[in-house]
């Protein structure tokens, strides 16, 4: 076995365990510690907008076209009112 094939080997061998131990982790409880870190959460968090968050923005084209509202990923409310609009954070 050729040298670059055993380090991929191994290479692949310490991702699947490490892959397999992450899971078991993550299942561990936290201790009831006042010393804890932002990043001890292994598993990924979901963001969610604030509730009655719209999730638009104004959308002002050029020229004579009224304003309107634009969907969007960030956490923005939009609203119109006699052709003008006014975003604001959620």
């Amino acid at each position: 076995m050729s040298l670059s094939m055993r380090f991929v080997t191994r290479a692949a061998v310490v991702v699947l365990i490490l892959a397999a131990i992450a899971p078991a982790v993550s299942l561990l409880g936290t201790g009831s510690t006042p010393y804890r870190s932002a990043l001890s959460t292994l598993g990924p968090s979901l963001a969610l907008a604030a509730p009655g968050c719209s999730m638009q923005i104004c959308e002002v084209p050029k020229g004579s076209k009224p304003a309107s509202c634009l969907a969007t990923t960030l956490s923005y409310n939009c609203s119109k009112s006699g052709g003008h609009c006014t975003s604001t954070a959620c």
